[in-house]
Order: structure tokens, then C-alpha cells, then sequence
């Protein structure tokens, strides 16, 4: 699997673009906020349908298209996939519709496959992608929804059928909370959550049950890998953290006994959830907790050691795709060989030269292994243009 073409078209700071690109090794350099990490972000954004960076994705139209009439973004790329030739488009709209506030706009997402519309479900899994980025260890340190987005990323592009189980969850989530908060405040009555409560326990086992598959296949590559990266016996552990925690003590694949779990805790939890104004009980509550030499890695790892988790995790998650796809992903690594010890460095390195495409970027070409530098094609990046190679 590969990129054949790139095409941008006021995209972050490109006004337009078309990359050539084919199997290989690809460099980007070039200074500091450039836009050498804008263009991983739309590869990134065509595999997964959303931005890696952005938490508003307006900020994927370059500012320059907000004075059109109709501001827009779009990115394009022809994939080549075992053969067969995928044109991929996801566009962006900003729209600013009556009663927004002048400067203000709501985004409309449009993707397209072989230029016919289509849903996000219908496009993830196409194009399959890992980012490797300096900002990674957040896995580690940052908040529970940081790792569960990791998951459902991870996911989704193996298995389209969780996508749609997180849409159709995250739809009844957000109409069930506002039944809770109409509960509360005396214009609905409790009786009227037996419409959502069915919906929602069946999505929440579907998601439950395809995270617990993929968290042990997971923790079975991750800790080879750590255990080589480290070259050492220190023990590093994955330990899934459902919502319900009862989940847990459940029978892999035992969707009915999950679901009478669900069940039970909703129930108990009723009150609070009224009280609240929220749901308190599902996946959406779910975490991940990684474990070195016994202890939290979050609170206890050192700087290296939760760099070495994440390093783990990723070379992890690159074996799941090729194993579960039967295709090699486009490795997109920012800026993160200077961030590795040499052993990081050479097992990350040794996954690059063996992948069908990777791109890479650098402030400092210095900083690239030789032997890889001499098999890339380089790309120099200024200001929103390629200028050539090295």
C-alpha cells in the first residue's frame, strides 16, 4: 500500500500542491513551521478522516480561503493498494449560517472514494496510517480520552464495523444525556430511558468486546517489542481498564454476560446519572494503563521509559495492521528520530526500510541515518512549497 500522488488545495498554510510520490522513503526538511508536518497531517486526515493535530478542524483552511465566499479545503491522494488504483478525497467546508456570529463558522466534512460520496465508515480502512510524533508520549501521560481516541483510530482501520459501532454509540449517548438532563429538570419522565438504554448497551458491548480483542493482541506485540527495545527483564504491562470495570472479570466474547452487566450498572446508577445530567456507565469511560516494573508508567516512568512504552506501542500497532489488513501502512514519522536512543532509533529505523512507504520529516538532514538518507528521495520544504531535493 502507497501514495501514489498528494494533492493540497488551501490546506493549513498550502494554497496548492501536487506531490508525486510512489513506494520508497521519502524526507522532508526544512525549518521549523514550514509545513512539512501539514503534509503527514493530510495523509493522516485521508486515512482516518481526521486531523492528527487540530482540535477545531477549521484550522485545516488555510487562512487565506476565509475571505471566499464559500471557504474551503480539500485533500486528495491516489493510493495505490495491492494493485488496485483508489482515488481518495476528503473536502472542508466553512459555513456560516443564519444566526452565526460574523467571524464564526460550522464545518461540513465531505469524502469522497473513487469520486462518489461517501460515509467516513465507508472510507477508514482504506488508506491505513501511523503516525509516529514527538507529542506521542501524551499516550502515556495525558488524559483517558487521549488513549481512548488512540484505540478507536487504531481500530477503526482494521475493522470497519467498530467505526460504525462508535457512531451509532456516540448518537445514542448524546440523546440519552439529554434525556438525563430533561429528567432533571422535570419535562421528561425516568421511564422514558428504557428507549435508550437497549441501544446503548448493545453498542457499548460491540465496543467493549472489539477493544478487549484488539488490547491483547496489542499486549502481546507490545511487550516483545518493549523487552527488545530495552534489552533488559524489565517488565512492562498493558492493562485495560473497562467502564463498566466488571467487564473485565467477563468471559472473552461473552457479549450477553456484558450486556447484563451494562445493564445492572446502569441501573444502580440512575440517580447519579439524573443528578448529573450525564450517562456515568459505558465505553466512553474506558482507559488504559501501562505498567512498568509494576507501577504506573504515568506517574512512575521515567522520561525514557514512557518514551520507550510509546516507541512499543507504535511498533505494535504497525504489526496489528500488516497482520489484520494483509497490507503494509504508510509510516509517517515527524520529527522524531532525534527524540530516540540509539536502540529506539535502529528498531524504529529497521520497521522504515522495511515498509512499502514511509515519510519522514527533519529540521536537520544530519540527524537521518546515512544508509536511509541515501535510499530516500528528498524533498526540501519552504514556506508551503517543495523547492527540491537535497
Amino acid at each position: 500500500m502507497y501514495l501514489e500522488s498528494l494533492s493540497l488545495t488551501n490546506f493549513r498554510n498550502y494554497v496548492s500542491l501536487e506531490l508525486p510520490l510512489g513506494p520508497g522513503t521519502f524526507i522532508l526538511w526544512g525549518d521549523n513551521a514550514q509545513g512539512k508536518s501539514n503534509l503527514l497531517e493530510a495523509v493522516y486526515l485521508l486515512a482516518t478522516t481526521k486531523s492528527a493535530r487540530a482540535s477545531n478542524e477549521r484550522e485545516l483552511i488555510g487562512w487565506g480561503a476565509m475571505d471566499d465566499p464559500l471557504p474551503a479545503a480539500r485533500v486528495t491522494g491516489e493510493l495505490n493498494r495491492g494493485g488496485e488504483g483508489i482515488r481518495l478525497d476528503v473536502g472542508l467546508v466553512a459555513e456560516r449560517g443564519e444566526g452565526v456570529a460574523e467571524g464564526s463558522y460550522s464545518l461540513r466534512k465531505q469524502t469522497r472514494m473513487n469520486g462518489v460520496p461517501r460515509r467516513a465508515s465507508d472510507v477508514v480502512g482504506t488508506l491505513n496510517a501511523v503516525m509516529f510524533d514527538p507529542q506521542d508520549v501524551d499516550l502515556v501521560t495525558g488524559p483517558p480520552s487521549s488513549r481512548r481516541r488512540y484505540l478507536d483510530v487504531t481500530i477503526s482501520q482494521m475493522n470497519r464495523d467498530y467505526l460504525k459501532a462508535l457512531q451509532r454509540y456516540g448518537r445514542v449517548l448524546t440523546q440519552r444525556n439529554h434525556l438525563l438532563r430533561a429528567i432533571r429538570e422535570g419535562t421528561s419522565q425516568s421511564s422514558q430511558l428504557r428507549v435508550w438504554d437497549p441501544p446503548l448497551i448493545e453498542e457499548a458491548v460491540n465496543i467493549h468486546l472489539a477493544r478487549r480483542r484488539m488490547l491483547d493482541e496489542m499486549k502481546r506485540e507490545s511487550t516483545a517489542i518493549y523487552g527488545e527495545l530495552t534489552g533488559t527483564a524489565e517488565s512492562f504491562e498493558l492493562r485495560y481498564l473497562p467502564n463498566p470495570r466488571e467487564f473485565s472479570e467477563i468471559e472473552e466474547e461473552d457479549g450477553a454476560a456484558a450486556g447484563d452487566v451494562m445493564r445492572g450498572r446502569l441501573a444502580a446508577n440512575v440517580d447519579r446519572e439524573i443528578g448529573q445530567g450525564m450517562t456515568v456507565v459505558g465505553p466512553h469511560r474506558d482507559d488504559v494503563q501501562f505498567e512498568v516494573v509494576g507501577r504506573d508508567a504515568s506517574l512512575y516512568g521515567s522520561r525514557g521509559q514512557q518514551r520507550t512504552v510509546v516507541a512499543a506501542l507504535k511498533l505494535a500497532e504497525v504489526q496489528l495492521l500488516q497482520l489484520n489488513t494483509g497490507e503494509d501502512p504508510i509510516l509517517l514519522l515527524d520529527d522524531i528520530l532525534s527524540e530516540l536512543d540509539e536502540t529506539r532509533r535502529r528498531r524504529v529505523l529497521e520497521t522504515v526500510l522495511g515498509s512499502e512507504q514511509a515519510i519522514l520529516t527533519t529540521t536537520d538532514l544530519d540527524r537521518i541515518d546515512e544508509g536511509l538518507r541515501s535510499r530516500a528521495r528528498l524533498i526540501r520544504v519552504e514556506e508551503g512549497r517543495l523547492v527540491g531535493g537535497g
